[in-house]
């Protein structure tokens, strides 16, 4: 027999998810707000709301809405893609062989804990040198670095739990390593691969800091683009409220039809 949750734990998970998302609430709710009432003090819970600043970034000749957008969509699907890749054949080697499990793994993960501003100003001249500047390349290469330490650790984590019976009972059978990580591992880690997949790209989607530096006007992000509304005559926050709350309707669609696999690996791991 199933044990009724209590009201008051309904009540309590509402009231957490407000406190929460309150920040996004407050957002959305300026988005909504003509340029008048943003700039009352204090701001005021009740008012008309205009869908005036979602027209001005569609229209807005210096807010290219459609190019940043591809732009944020091509650079964070290639950084999660090639995260994936990378970290997937090396993980397993880490933990099968322990290549690299005493310098590379926490030499890598370790780099998690360094502000990466420290690297703004090396990478910059580095990535014009190459002619990388401006390029959505060069911005795909660095969202791949910084996602390859959080990528790593979790399917280390992961493929470690593997039970190694069931691999070496396929070796037996004449299949080789490469065989094993594609038949065996990856679907026996799918739910995590997908995790690790959405927790690239939603960085990748977010990021602010290299996206600046290393874009000029063809690579511009959506989070870059919306800082164009910060202008010499002011900060147009309707506008730049607008640019955030569309920005994070593809992520916010992407994580929904996924979440199932989020929750698994989270929660499970590994497939049965």
């Amino acid at each position: 027999m199933k044990r009724k949750t209590p009201i008051w734990a309904f009540i309590l998970a509402i009231f957490l998810i407000l406190i929460f998302n309150l920040p996004f609430i407050n957002v959305v709710m300026t988005s909504l707000k003509t340029t008048a009432d943003i700039s009352k003090s204090p701001p005021p819970l009740i008012f008309r709301p205009t869908l005036k600043h979602y027209r001005n970034i569609f229209t807005n000749p210096t807010f290219s809405f459609l190019n940043f957008l591809v732009n944020s969509s091509v650079i964070a699907l290639s950084s999660a893609v090639f995260s994936i890749l990378l970290c997937l054949p090396a993980s397993y080697a880490m933990v099968r062989y322990g290549i690299g499990r005493k310098f590379i793994f926490p030499f890598s993960v370790s780099l998690r804990a360094i502000p990466l501003i420290i690297f703004a100003v090396p990478i910059y001249i580095l990535f014009k040198s190459v002619g990388l500047i401006d390029t959505r390349l060069g911005i795909v290469i660095i969202h791949t670095l910084v996602d390859i330490p959080l990528a790593l650790m979790l399917l280390v984590n992961f493929i470690q739990d593997i039970p190694r019976e069931i691999e070496e009972a396929a070796r037996i059978d004449g299949a080789s390593d490469l065989n094993i990580l594609i038949k065996i591992v990856v679907p026996m880690i799918a739910s995590p691969l997908v995790a690790v997949f959405i927790l690239s790209f939603i960085y990748s989607w977010n990021e602010f800091l290299f996206a600046l530096i290393l874009s000029i006007k063809k690579s511009t992000t959506l989070t870059v683009g919306a800082s164009l509304f910060i202008t010499a005559w002011g900060v147009q926050w309707g506008n730049i409220a607008a640019a955030i709350t569309v920005s994070v309707i593809p992520p916010l669609i992407l994580t929904f039809y996924v979440q199932k696999y989020l929750v698994e690996a989270f929660t499970g791991g590994l497939k049965e």
